[in-house]
C-alpha cells in the first residue's frame, strides 16, 4: 500500500489501540473517543487503497501492452518503408505514403 496511506492509517490504529487501553483514565477525565469510527475510517481507507493499487498494478498492465505494440508498430514501419525509399526516387514517396523527406 502507499506510504502516503498506511502512515496515518498505522498512526490512527496505534491512537485507538492507546485509546481502548486507558479508556478508564480518559473516561476520568471526561475525554470520549469513538474507537469504532477511526477504525472504520481506517479500513475505509485500507480498501480504498487496494483499490487504488489494483487499478495501478492494471494500469501498469495496459502501458507495458501499448509500449511493446508501439515498438513492434516501429519495426514494421521501418521494414515496411525501406524497400519502398530503395526502389523510388524521394519525388514519389510522398504518393506512396511516406511522409520522409530523405
Amino acid at each position: 500500500m502507499n506510504k502516503i496511506y498506511s502512515d496515518p492509517i498505522s498512526k490512527a490504529y496505534a491512537l485507538a489501540d492507546g485509546v481502548k487501553k486507558q479508556s478508564g483514565l480518559l473516561a476520568q477525565k471526561g475525554i470520549a473517543i469513538d474507537v469504532d469510527k477511526l477504525s472504520a475510517a481506517c479500513a475505509t481507507l485500507e480498501r480504498a487503497g487496494e483499490v487504488q493499487d489494483a487499478a495501478e498494478a492494471k494500469l501498469k498492465e495496459a502501458r507495458e501492452a501499448a509500449h511493446a505494440a508501439l515498438e513492434e508498430l516501429k519495426e514494421v514501419f521501418v521494414a515496411s518503408k525501406m524497400p519502398l525509399k530503395q526502389n523510388f526516387p524521394p519525388e514519389m514517396w510522398l504518393s506512396l505514403g511516406l511522409q520522409d523527406k530523405k
